[in-house]
């Protein structure tokens, strides 16, 4: 998937006005928090065929990290 692709489906998903950046980092976007991380967890499941935890989550900064971990084979 796609950057822009990947972005549309995160800023669809978080339910956000305003769109996401590859560099932005999540603790600064108010939509990311135990539930959108939950909700992750099910798009890594449905989109990308991951089966993730939440503790996958503590090494991603930013969205381009979290696109990594749900896009790595």
């Amino acid at each position: 998937m796609d950057n822009a692709a990947f972005l549309a489906m995160l800023q669809e998903a978080f339910q956000r006005g305003e769109p996401l950046a590859m560099d932005m980092p999540l603790a600064e976007i108010p939509e990311w928090d135990s539930l959108t991380a939950m909700l992750t967890l099910a798009l890594a499941k449905q989109h990308f065929g991951r089966n993730l935890k939440l503790a996958d989550f503590k090494k991603t900064v930013l969205v381009k990290d979290l696109h990594a971990l749900l896009t790595e084979s």
